[in-house]
């Protein structure tokens, strides 16, 4: 990366690994770090490994990084320092950026142009949690010219580095040998909260892709970190608190008025009672507490799907599927169990991680989570009615109770989020449906008032806590038997919803 005989003024340390490949039993290792703080802020970091054969085939390496270059371009480098432990020479240079889109000029300035391409550092907001994402490609396939420029190229008449492959190969005293052996290229991404990626590894909560030189696949990169808001999380418990005290005070008055206490009786008894006119008594009518909005006309401006049974496929939900993968893992057999360690996951309370572990299942987090997830299939008739619902402009919500990282992997995977537009997940509001918090996170973040929503709901219990707050319901029943008496209307598909209109409009 660093002005290399001043061929650029932009820093290219990496260019010294080029040299490397000019000796024999030589070995470079070069890692670029993404560390990224909560508030967008980071740093990138390239670290440069060489051992001494390494460092003497390039005739050192105090004369060949310009430190004066990096400086100009706001580097900072620390060494060369030699470890006398395993004789590695290394060289750190880290710059740091104060907003996510300045990541991809600073990861320009590392290599030659398209070794990195589409990176898109992202922030999503959604109650009580931020998400950050990045994604992109790394492209070494060109091999040595990924750690050349223009101006290289054409000082050392057109090539690299000046030799052909075969000739590299040649110097090295090994003409069978690819001289892209003696290097090693890692990247690292440290995200915010518990990271979801398809990386190599994940070494200490970042995500690892090891990138092999002349690779003709590009190396797709996606990863995601999610932190819970203190803020939202405050707000919770606080209401939390408030209702409880609320609810004492109304069972207190009830139990003094149950009882004919009056304390005012006692000082007013010495009072004349007033004389009144007597007349027939009127009628006493009781109003009832409106809502906001009740009294307003409803209209249909925010469709609710619950999860299990409704956007998942009764037969491999998340939940269902979950019993009979743990016990074909060798975890825990009991189902009451596993739904317990399930809870605390589904609340956020426990990462993914340690669920497994919780339940007896061993392994790597991420292949677990890959595997169990990939027999969660949507119900056969929901693409066609989220597509119908996205012509008629209609907004799509989720309410579900799920763990986070495993929502957010279906989410991409099935590619729903262009279709979803709201998804409140009990792992990110710290509260389970039927729940009122659950009902409050998907007001604020939809801005639609519950008059105004209609929800389809397999869970009795949440459609009846969803009535409550003013709004419409419909059951997706399946080929579950409905109680006697069951007031809200009833689909067994989605095809079925378009009958219910004035069932709907009751409910």
């Amino acid at each position: 990366m660093s002005g290399v005989g001043g061929s650029r003024f932009c820093p290219q340390l990496l260019l010294v690994v080029g040299l490397v490949m000019f000796a024999s039993a030589c070995r470079a290792d070069a890692t670029v770090s993404v560390h990224l703080d909560e508030g967008g802020t980071g740093m990138v970091e390239v670290q440069l490994e060489l051992d001494d054969a390494a460092v003497e085939a390039v005739g050192g390496l105090d004369h060949q990084i310009r430190l004066e270059d990096l400086e100009d371009a706001r580097w900072e480098v620390k060494g060369p320092h030699r470890s006398t432990n395993d004789g590695v020479t290394s060289v750190v240079a880290s710059k740091a950026f104060g907003a996510p889109e300045r990541l991809m000029s600073i990861l320009d300035e590392i290599a030659g142009p398209g070794v990195f391409s589409e990176m898109d550092l992202m922030r999503r907001r959604s109650f009580a949690r931020t998400t950050w994402s990045l994604q992109g490609r790394i492209d070494l396939s060109s091999g040595l010219e990924a750690f050349s420029d223009s101006g290289l190229k054409e000082a050392l008449s057109g090539l690299p580095l000046g030799r052909t492959r075969e000739e590299l190969a040649a110097l090295a005293g090994c003409v069978a040998c690819d001289p892209a052996d003696s290097f090693g290229f890692d990247l690292v991404v440290e995200l915010p909260g518990e990271i979801v990626t398809n990386s190599d590894r994940v070494d200490g909560g970042s995500a690892v892709w090891a990138v092999a030189l002349g690779d003709s696949t590009p190396t797709v990169i996606a990863v995601s970190g999610s932190v819970a808001d203190r803020a939202p999380r405050l707000w919770l418990g606080a209401s939390v608190t408030v209702a409880a005290l609320l609810l004492l005070l109304c069972v207190s008055r009830l139990v003094r008025r149950l009882l004919g206490h009056n304390p005012l009786r006692y000082r007013v008894g010495h009072l004349p009672r007033p004389t009144r006119r007597r007349s027939q008594p009127t009628e006493i009518i009781e109003h009832k507490p409106s809502r906001p909005d009740e009294n307003s006309a409803r209209r249909l401006e925010l469709v609710v799907l619950g999860g299990v049974g409704v956007i998942w496929d009764a037969g491999t939900d998340p939940e269902g599927l979950l019993v009979s993968f743990v016990r074909e893992h060798g975890g825990i057999a009991d189902p009451r169990e596993v739904a317990d360690r399930y809870r605390a996951a589904s609340l956020g309370q426990v990462s993914a991680a340690e669920f497994w572990a919780a339940v007896g299942v061993a392994g790597d987090a991420g292949d677990l989570d890959a595997e169990y997830l990939s027999g969660v299939r949507l119900r056969p008739d929901v693409p066609a009615f989220l597509d119908q619902m996205a012509r008629r402009e209609m907004t799509v919500a989720c309410l579900t109770n799920a763990v986070l990282p495993w929502t957010l992997a279906l989410r991409k995977r099935l590619d729903l989020d262009g279709l979803i537009r709201h998804w409140v997940v009990s792992g990110e509001v710290g509260a389970r449906k039927p729940g009122q918090a659950m009902f409050e996170a998907l007001r604020r973040m939809s801005g639609v008032s519950f008059s105004n929503m209609l929800l389809i709901e397999s869970e009795i219990a949440t459609l009846e806590a969803a009535r409550t707050m003013g709004m419409s319901t419909v059951l997706m029943s399946g080929t579950a038997l409905v109680p006697e008496g069951f007031t809200h209307p009833t689909i067994n598909s989605f095809s079925g919803l378009f009958h219910q209109k004035d069932d709907q409009s009751q409910g």
